[in-house]
């Protein structure tokens, strides 16, 4: 899957859950970037060619921490 492909993914998540997203990550690596959804981040290569599984991983991962983070803020608003 092209990192851009990828990106354009997690950024549909992030609205879907109510979450703005920016295609310039948090954090800077060698040959990683991170983003942060509650504290937690999700870890992305910096190639432009991504394995599938990894691509896959990294999708489920980011949906489980927006979803873990929207229904804590929703608890918040309580």
């Amino acid at each position: 899957m092209k990192r851009n492909d990828l990106l354009n993914r997690m950024a549909r998540l992030a609205k879907k859950f109510g979450f703005d997203f920016s295609k310039t990550p948090d954090a800077h690596g060698a040959n990683h970037d991170k983003w942060y959804v509650g504290g937690e981040p999700v870890i992305v290569p910096r190639h432009n060619e991504i394995n599938e599984l990894t691509a896959k991983s990294i999708l489920r991962s980011w949906e489980e921490m927006l979803e873990e983070a929207a229904s804590s803020e929703e608890g918040e608003g309580e």
